[in-house]
């Protein structure tokens, strides 16, 4: 009871903060997911600590779109002879050796980049503005038959303070989402998008 005590008193000392995000599709914002064999590769990240959380998530995201139809680059690995890597940017060459020897149809290609932390776990009312926890995820798309890249996405999201709930004069601290989980949010809603937009519902 007084754990619980104590960490209703901490939520209500401080207000709450969240994060802004902002899409881009250079490329292939509608999709047709309903045919062929499409690999998620392994994730490419510069968080150490959370790059399987973001593979995890991705994986959870476009297996709710393509089913079974989806499949894990390392469970290809058991059968079939793949590098041991395969890089975010593709070319056609690299491409036609993926088909060969995957005789797979599609590949998804996921990066995320933790670019700042700068506002900390808490950030205070005379706290520098340009301060801000930020990252961004990258979505690449590759039709295998055809050598070309079908979809180009990305995702940035930043801190975005939120006002207090009490008397603004209270001046109170606010609690910030860190650029880690922003990443793996940021990858989360992005593939939504491609849920929501896709073109075989």
């Amino acid at each position: 009871m007084k754990k619980l005590l104590a960490i209703f008193t901490v939520t209500v000392l401080y207000s709450c903060g969240g994060a802004k995000y902002s899409y881009t599709f250079d490329a292939g914002k509608q999709l047709d997911f309903s045919e062929g064999k499409w690999i998620l590769n392994s994730t490419r990240s510069n968080s150490k600590v959370f790059d399987t959380n973001l593979y995890n998530t991705s994986l959870r995201g476009f297996k709710k779109i393509l089913g079974d139809s989806l499949l894990e680059m390392n469970d290809l690995r058991g059968t079939k002879l793949v590098a041991p890597k395969i890089k975010f940017d593709l070319s056609g060459s690299d491409l036609g050796q993926l088909k060969n020897n995957t005789g797979c149809d599609y590949i998804i290609n996921v990066g995320g980049n933790v670019i700042s932390d700068g506002a900390g776990t808490l950030s205070f009312p005379n706290q520098d503005n340009f301060s801000s926890n930020r990252a961004a995820v990258s979505i690449a798309i590759y039709d295998l038959n055809t050598g070309t890249l079908i979809s180009s996405s990305q995702v940035y999201g930043k801190t975005n303070t939120q006002a207090s709930s009490f008397n603004e004069d209270d001046k109170l601290p606010t609690i910030n989402p860190s650029s880690h989980m922003i990443m793996l949010k940021g990858a989360e809603k992005l593939i939504r998008r491609y849920e929501k937009n896709r073109l075989d519902k």
